[in-house]
């Protein structure tokens, strides 16, 4: 059960990355959320530190509570990221996850490649098995795909990307559902004219990874884990532009 100066933060937190109010906005006085809420000054004050913890304001005493750009947000704290994936036109966020995947997972693929011990090697093997036996189904693929991810990563044994993929897990999770869905449902221009299926092109490259990995090719394992991203990015552009 959160208390008042708990729900308040999730209240306005949610407000600010949903973009209800925006960047230099100043949020209402604190006596003004005070009365209508019915909640004493104190608690809105707790309220409005919490949010600056968070990076989603800045308080002084003569412009008031501003509401701060995105660039100083606390993009890794749970709260945030929970509040972005639960907005239905997050999108752009989406986007800029991909973006952040894009530099990270060509190098652990290529680590994978190269470090992976015979347990991992099977530990990989086993969850591209997995993938394959998800296709039809969206959210067991979405699971299955960042499983697979997830072994590859582990087996780069390098622990800050490891660490910074799982922060992200949930958000990974639903980018996946996003993108199968467009790739599953959207005209056949949206994937590449190489394959007879989206679905074929989406496990296809997958397999390109796993074989890289498993032929120990550090090179390739990169460019195929970078050409499966920056296809998903390409979708995810694509997306944007069907909803703008």
């Amino acid at each position: 059960m959160k208390n008042r100066s708990d729900q308040l933060v999730h209240e306005f937190g949610r407000k600010i990355v949903t973009g209800e109010y925006r960047s230099g906005e100043v949020l209402p006085k604190v006596e003004y959320i005070s009365e209508i809420n019915e909640v004493s000054r104190t608690v809105v004050r707790e309220a409005f530190r919490g949010l600056s913890t968070l990076g989603l304001v800045r308080s002084n005493q003569k412009a008031g509570t501003v509401v701060l750009p995105c660039s100083d947000w606390q993009w890794w704290n749970l709260d945030v990221l929970t509040w972005i994936i639960e907005d239905g036109n997050n999108t752009d966020f989406l986007l800029h996850l991909t973006e952040v995947r894009l530099g990270l997972e060509p190098i652990a693929a290529s680590l994978a490649a190269k470090r992976a011990t015979e347990q991992d090697l099977i530990n990989i093997k086993n969850a591209f098995e997995r993938l394959e036996q998800s296709i039809g189904d969206e959210k067991a693929w979405a699971k299955a795909d960042y499983d697979f991810h997830e072994r590859i990563l582990q087996a780069s044994y390098n622990a800050i990307m490891i660490n910074t993929i799982k922060t992200l897990r949930k958000a990974l999770v639903l980018s996946r559902e996003k993108t199968y869905h467009a790739a599953m449902n959207f005209p056949r221009s949206l994937y590449d004219s190489m394959y007879e299926s989206p679905t074929q092109e989406v496990l296809e490259r997958h397999r390109s990874i796993y074989d890289a990995i498993m032929a120990r090719d550090e090179d390739l394992a990169r460019q195929n884990m970078s050409d499966l991203i920056l296809r998903v990015k390409k979708l995810l552009e694509q997306i944007n532009e069907k909803h703008s």
